[in-house]
């Protein structure tokens, strides 16, 4: 039995791959899921609304908080889990991404995923919820992570849990993004926690959630730099290293 508590992920999941017994590789390859760490590891096309801020969030603003009201005085919510969590004011241009992930990279092949998320409404359940679903690709292409739950009729803060299993069928690059259809302007306010990708044994929901047959994730990877790009990067690596040298001389 080999264990991997401190151990490097991509290694981890080779001796994985080898067959090997591995004890502990409780990897979630989002980083800052749970946004303890606060407005990082993370990108979004939203902008970012500090805590303080005069006013009200308006629409197409994020913040990472304690309280939904802490940004809104029409919000409320808390975190599903731990201290933070992530709180947006619906954009009303739908091609905007709510939140991405940094780039995940997916070493093993035929072994279960999972992908798992908390998702809330932060207003008062007469108004408009958004439109929520979550997707994995390369940045332009995009495919569906399972179905992600209404949230219409939904109490203020009430959190839902989202997952989707799958395996994949080659190894690559990969962003998750959250993505509202929701353009309205009153009501379509969010909150998200707990996000998690990796392997399903090890994902928190596993016990109470263990699942069933997995799908087939092939999503579009986000593509290697070609021999020509990295050769050329090479080259001006190079060039500029020779005249360092020259000005010193």
């Amino acid at each position: 039995m080999i264990h991997t508590h401190c151990m490097n992920p991509k290694l981890a999941a080779f001796l994985l791959g080898c067959g090997l017994a591995v004890q502990g590789f409780a990897t979630n390859l989002v980083t800052n899921g749970d946004f303890e760490s606060g407005n990082s590891g993370f990108s979004t096309d939203y902008t970012f609304w500090p805590i303080g801020t005069s006013g009200d969030m308006g629409a197409g603003f994020y913040s990472v908080v304690s309280s939904a009201n802490q940004i809104h005085g029409g919000f409320g919510g808390a975190p599903q889990g731990g201290s933070k969590f992530f709180v947006a004011n619906g954009a009303t241009d739908t091609s905007q991404a709510v939140w991405k992930s940094q780039v995940i990279s997916v070493t093993l092949t035929n072994q279960a995923y999972r992908f798992e998320a908390y998702i809330s409404s932060v207003v008062n359940p007469s108004l408009a919820p958004p439109s929520l679903s979550f997707q994995i690709g390369n940045g332009t292409s995009w495919t569906t992570l399972g179905a992600t739950p209404s949230l219409s009729g939904a109490a203020r803060g009430q959190w839902f849990f989202s997952f989707a299993d799958g395996i994949f069928q080659q190894a690559g690059d990969f962003i998750i993004r959250l993505r509202n259809d929701s353009n309205v302007a009153l009501g379509n306010d969010l909150g998200i926690d707990s996000i998690y990708f990796g392997l399903r044994s090890s994902a928190p929901s596993f016990g109470s959630n263990p699942g069933t047959t997995p799908a087939i994730f092939n999503p579009s990877a986000v593509p290697e730099p070609s021999t020509g790009a990295l050769l050329a990067i090479g080259i001006g690596g190079l060039i500029v290293l020779r005249r360092t040298r020259r000005s010193r001389e």
